[in-house]
């Protein structure tokens, strides 16, 4: 099971360092949403994380970075589906040149999945799936829906919100190709100690992550 952190969309302090610690720990994915950033300050961003990193990163933003550094890919957010033309166009330009970076999108309701797709991504999000404290499902999303869904769908899901001890291992029974960080790690005053904490308790409950 794929286990991705997102960033909180203000900078939380000290969150380049504890990035770069959770990059040396071994996170193989960070998507990197910053939607209030510029182009200068997202740049800037990612120059101060080490560039052997950098192919572990993807932007929610000014996807053109991904021209210029070596990074893992781009997310689709709801503006970019708006605007369509220069999407078509942006989405064009990076394929031709970088056919082979990984695409995401979210979705906040179980029926967007099954419609058709808008454009093409290697996954998508869903959620948010968990309650926070109690770890079980919110109300619209059903077990049984959910590993229909995962087992049966060519779409590969990551379950996001609500991610923390409580819901992982309910994450891995229904089936979900992964699972996001986000609450769970930035709410917290030491979001690195948190990280390990989950990651072993994955290890404790043999619940492979990746």
């Amino acid at each position: 099971m794929k286990l991705i952190v997102i960033t909180p969309s203000r900078k939380h302090e000290n969150e380049i360092t504890t990035v770069i610690k959770m990059f040396e720990a071994g996170l193989q994915s960070l998507h990197l949403r910053k939607n209030r950033f510029t182009t200068v300050e997202l740049d800037e961003y990612i120059k101060e994380i080490p560039t052997h990193f950098h192919d572990r990163i993807i932007i929610h933003s000014h996807h053109k970075l991904a021209l210029k550094y070596n990074l893992k890919g781009f997310h689709f957010t709801s503006s970019h589906l708006e605007k369509k033309i220069k999407l078509w166009w942006n989405t064009k330009m990076i394929y031709l040149r970088k056919p082979k970076l990984t695409k995401s999108i979210s979705f906040k309701r179980m029926s967007e999945i099954f419609e058709p797709e808008k454009v093409k991504t290697d996954y998508c999000f869903l959620g948010t799936i968990f309650h926070n404290v109690s770890g079980e499902l919110y109300s619209g999303f059903y077990k049984e829906t959910l590993e229909n869904a995962n087992i049966k769908m060519d779409k590969k899901i990551i379950a996001r919100g609500g991610i923390n001890p409580k819901s992982i291992e309910l994450a891995y029974q229904l089936g979900f190709y992964g699972v996001a960080l986000y609450g769970y790690l930035w709410k917290s005053t030491h979001p690195f100690e948190k990280y390990i904490e989950l990651i072993n308790y994955c290890k404790e409950k043999n619940i492979p992550i990746e």
